[in-house]
């Protein structure tokens, strides 16, 4: 199922990438509506399907330790590489708080000085199953294509927890869209001349 919806904050995020020159990085799988609207704003788009590779490593159940060993080899960088747009879509609700704070960790590590990352956080109690397609319709626009009827809980992931997930990035805009969804662009906060917010502190299991 296919439905476009209004996204402003890619919207706004789009109009401060560079063009021509700009690099994109897109974490979802690489769809031809995409890599031909990159084509067109004159940008460098790179394409690391994290789904994918996380559903082929066996990885969704991995303990942290193990996973931050897998993330180089699952979202590997060359040396020097930066972007200016990371669009995480709605990965963020499916991979769980300490898997993904981690893949911020190491995206932010790769933003440019005035560069972004987006994403869609569910804000209902139900989500689908698996991650949706995104493709941008145009500048403010995009199509999100559902994959499965099945629903899984959704995690409901607030603001405050948001910028706490993401370490040294702010997100000083975010937008609640009508299909159930809040839009976040977070940018580094150094570039808001803002203290970064406290690191998402893990839970301690309780001792057997």
């Amino acid at each position: 199922m296919r439905s476009e919806h209004a996204a402003p904050g890619l919207k706004s995020a789009l109009e401060h990438l560079p063009r021509p020159g700009g690099s994109v990085l897109e974490l979802g799988p690489a769809l031809g509506a995409n890599v031909f609207f990159f084509q067109m704003f004159g940008t460098r788009l790179r394409v690391v399907d994290l789904w994918r590779s996380i559903d082929e490593e066996e990885a969704r159940e991995a303990i942290p330790a193990i996973w931050e060993r897998k993330l180089p080899r699952l979202l590997p960088f060359h040396d020097g590489e930066r972007f200016d747009l990371v669009l995480a879509w709605d990965l963020p609700n499916y991979l769980g708080r300490e898997r993904w704070s981690a893949v911020a960790r190491r995206i932010v590590e790769r933003l440019s000085p005035a560069g972004s990352l987006h994403l869609f956080a569910r804000v209902g109690a139900e989500m689908p199953a698996l991650p949706c397609h995104y493709r941008v319709v145009e500048n403010g626009m995009v199509e999100e294509e559902v994959l499965t009827t099945a629903t899984m809980p959704s995690p409901r992931l607030p603001h405050a927890e948001i910028e706490k997930l993401h370490q040294g990035l702010v997100a000083p805009r975010s937008h609640l869209g009508k299909h159930g969804v809040q839009e976040y662009v977070l940018e580094l906060a150094a570039a808001h001349n803002l203290p970064p917010r406290p690191t998402a502190q893990l839970r301690q299991r309780a001792r057997q």
